[in-house]
C-alpha cells in the first residue's frame, strides 16, 4: 500500500491506493474503512477529503495502522482556522455539509491541478483544493479548471454523481481525465465505458509572471497557519483570509477596467466575466458577493485586487487604495437605494477602520463645520497634541471614552479642520502627522461625539486661547528640531553634574527628546531621539526610561534645558 506523500490530498491517496490494489477506487474506499453512502455503481464516501468521521478514522487506522495526524493531514479539515472556516459542520450529520461548501472557499467535489505537475508524479496536492489555488508556484503557470477534452472539472468523477467513486470496472488508465460525461464517451472521442482520455500532461497551460508565483507562496504560507499582514498590521491567519473575502467582495463591486489594466489579459478577462456573470444572475450561491472564484483565473484576479490593500506599507496607502473603491460602493447604493451590501460580511478590524477613514458618508461632525465662524490660525500653529489645559478644561467633555492623548490629537486635527483642511486625511497632511494615527484618531474618536455644534464650539475657543497666547509656527519648530536626536556632551555636564546626575548616552537622548516636546508641543515618543535604535533596548524600556527622566528633572535642569532649546531655535532664525 503507498505511503501518503507529504501534502498530498486524501483523493489522490485513495487513488493511488486503489491502483496499487487493482481495484476501482470505491471498493478501495471499502478496503481502507471509510464510512460509505451507497449506488448501484457509485461510492460515496461521507465528508470525503474535507473531515473523517469517527467510523472513518477508526477503519483507517486498523486497515493501514497510519498514525491519525497523516491521516488528517490530507482532509480540507486542515486548513480550518486559516483559510476555512467549518463552524456549522458537523460530522453527525450530512446535511450540514451543503452550507459549509457553499460558503467556504474550497473545492468539495473536484480539483485544481498542474499538468507538468502530475507528470512528473500522480501525486495531487491538497492546496489545489482550496479557492485560492491559482497558480503552480514550481512551473509557473495558471492551475486548470477544467478538461479540456470533456469540459467538466477535474476529479469531478461522474457528472451527474459528484465525488462518486467508481465501484465497477473500467478504470481510467494512468494519467488520464477519467471523468464521464452525461451521455457517455467524451465529444472528443471516448472508449467503451464512456470515461474521457484525455491525458493530464497534454492539457494546454497559460505561463504566469514571477511575481504571481511568489503571491501564491505567500497566500500558502498563510493558510499554513503563518501570520499574515493588511497594510502593515500583523493579523492572524483567519483575519487575512477574512480581509481577503471581503476585499474580493468590494472588487466586485466597485473595480473598474482601470484596477485591471495591467493585469494579463486573461485575469482581466476573468474579471469582467464575473461582473456580466453577477450581472446575469440574481439569486443563488454564485451571485454571492462573497462567493469562492469559480476559477484559478478568478481567483489569481481577486488576489493580485486585494494584494494591493493587504500588501499596502503602511494603514495610510491601504486606505488610498480603498479610497477609489468606497466611493463607487457609496455612489452604488446611492443610485440602487439599497443598503450596505456587505454588512452581513465578516470585517476585521483594520479594514474597517479604513473603510470608516475612507468611506464618504454625511457626518454630523463634518456638516457642523459649516456652521463654526472662521478662526485666525493657519494649520503651521497647530501642535500635533492640543495643550493638555486647553484640552481638559473645553473639549475632553465631549469625547467620552478617549484617553488623553488621543484627545488631544484629534483636537490638533479639527483645529486644522478649522483652519482650513477638508477632511481628516488633509489635515493629518498639513500638519505633517502621521496618516496612520490621524486617520485612527478621526475614525475611532469621531463616533463618540453626541453634539457636533458644542465639540466645534469648545474646539473654537481653543483656537481662541491659541491666539491669545501668542501664535507659535509649531511647524517650523518640528523642521528645526528634526535632525534633533541627543544633546551635547557639554550642554548636560555643567548642569548636571553638580545636580549629583551623570551625563549617559540615553540621558542625553532623553533630554533631546523633552526639549522637542516642549517646543513643539508633540508626541514625546515620536521625537526624533526614539527614531534611531538604541541598541538592544526595547521601546518598552526606553518609555520607562522616558518616564523616569522627565518625572526626576530637577527644576534646575529643566530650565537650562529650556535655555538650550531656545538658542538653539534662535540660532536657526526660529522663536
Amino acid at each position: 500500500m503507498p505511503k501518503p506523500v507529504s501534502g498530498e490530498a486524501f483523493s489522490s491517496w485513495v487513488d493511488r491506493v486503489a491502483g496499487t490494489l487493482n481495484v476501482p477506487p470505491g471498493r478501495a474506499a471499502h478496503a481502507l474503512g471509510l464510512e460509505c453512502s451507497e449506488g448501484a455503481a457509485i461510492t460515496r464516501p461521507v465528508f470525503f477529503g474535507v473531515i473523517l468521521t469517527a467510523q472513518s478514522l477508526s477503519g483507517l487506522r486498523d486497515a493501514t495502522g497510519l498514525p491519525v495526524r497523516t491521516l488528517q493531514a490530507m482532509q480540507l479539515a486542515r486548513y480550518d482556522g486559516t483559510a476555512l472556516d467549518f463552524a456549522g459542520l458537523e460530522p453527525s450529520d450530512r446535511t450540514s455539509m451543503r452550507l459549509v461548501a457553499l460558503r467556504e472557499w474550497m473545492l468539495t467535489t473536484s480539483s485544481r491541478a498542474c499538468p507538468y505537475c502530475l507528470a512528473e508524479t500522480p501525486v495531487w496536492p491538497l492546496w489545489w483544493r482550496l479557492g485560492i489555488a491559482a497558480v503552480c508556484p514550481v512551473h509557473r503557470c495558471l492551475l486548470i479548471d477544467l478538461c479540456p477534452a470533456c469540459s467538466i472539472r477535474l476529479r469531478r468523477g461522474n457528472h451527474s454523481n459528484q465525488r462518486g467513486l467508481l465501484s465497477r470496472p473500467p478504470l481510467p488508465g494512468p494519467g488520464e481525465c477519467g471523468n464521464r460525461p452525461p451521455g457517455g464517451p467524451s465529444a472528443r472521442g471516448g472508449r467503451r465505458g464512456g470515461l474521457c482520455p484525455q491525458q493530464y500532461k497534454d492539457m494546454p497551460t497559460v505561463a504566469v509572471n514571477d511575481s504571481l508565483a511568489v503571491l501564491q507562496l505567500q497566500v500558502l504560507a498563510i493558510a499554513d497557519g503563518a501570520e499574515g499582514s493588511v497594510a502593515g498590521t500583523s493579523v492572524s491567519s483567519s483575519d487575512w483570509f477574512a480581509s481577503l473575502r471581503l476585499l474580493t467582495a468590494m472588487a466586485r463591486l466597485a473595480s473598474d477596467e482601470t484596477d485591471v489594466s495591467v493585469f494579463p489579459g486573461y485575469m482581466a478577462q476573468a474579471v469582467a466575466e464575473d461582473r456580466q456573470r453577477r450581472q446575469a444572475i440574481r439569486s443563488g450561491s454564485a451571485s454571492h458577493l462573497g462567493a469562492m472564484p469559480a476559477t484559478a483565473a478568478h481567483a489569481m484576479a481577486y488576489l493580485a485586487l486585494a494584494s494591493a490593500v493587504l500588501d499596502a506599507p503602511n494603514f495610510e496607502s491601504g486606505a488610498q487604495v480603498l479610497a477609489p473603491w468606497a466611493r463607487r460602493l457609496a455612489d452604488l447604493q446611492r443610485v440602487a437605494g439599497v443598503g450596505d451590501r456587505l454588512r452581513k460580511m465578516r470585517r476585521p478590524a483594520v479594514i474597517d477602520e479604513m473603510m470608516a477613514a475612507v468611506a464618504p458618508r454625511s457626518s454630523r461632525v463634518v456638516g457642523a463645520l459649516a456652521a463654526v465662524r472662521p478662526v485666525g490660525i493657519s494649520p503651521c500653529h497647530v501642535p500635533h497634541l492640543a495643550d493638555a489645559a486647553d484640552y481638559s478644561e473645553l473639549v475632553a467633555a465631549h469625547l467620552p471614552g478617549t484617553s488623553p492623548l488621543w484627545g488631544r490629537r484629534f483636537t490638533a486635527l479639527a483645529l486644522a479642520r478649522l483652519a482650513g483642511a477638508s477632511s481628516w486625511p488633509l489635515a493629518a497632511e498639513v500638519l505633517g502627522m502621521d496618516g496612520g494615527k490621524a486617520i485612527r484618531a478621526a475614525t475611532k474618536v469621531v463616533r463618540r461625539i453626541s453634539d457636533a455644534d458644542a465639540f466645534w464650539e469648545r474646539v473654537t475657543l481653543v483656537a481662541e486661547r491659541l491666539q491669545e497666547r501668542g501664535l507659535v509656527d509649531y511647524a517650523a519648530r518640528r523642521a528645526g528640531l528634526a535632525d534633533l536626536c541627543e544633546l551635547p556632551e557639554g550642554a548636560l555636564a555643567p548642569v548636571f553634574r553638580p545636580l549629583g546626575m551623570s551625563v549617559t548616552p540615553q540621558r542625553r537622548r532623553h533630554a533631546a527628546a523633552w526639549i522637542w516636546q516642549r517646543f513643539t508641543s508633540g508626541d514625546p515618543h515620536e521625537a526624533p531621539a526614539y527614531v534611531q535604535e538604541w541598541g538592544n533596548a526595547t521601546a518598552e524600556s526606553i518609555r520607562v526610561g522616558w518616564w523616569r527622566f522627565q518625572t526626576r528633572l530637577p527644576v534646575p535642569a529643566a530650565a537650562a534645558l529650556d535655555a538650550w532649546g531656545t538658542a538653539h531655535l534662535s540660532g536657526k532664525g526660529i522663536s
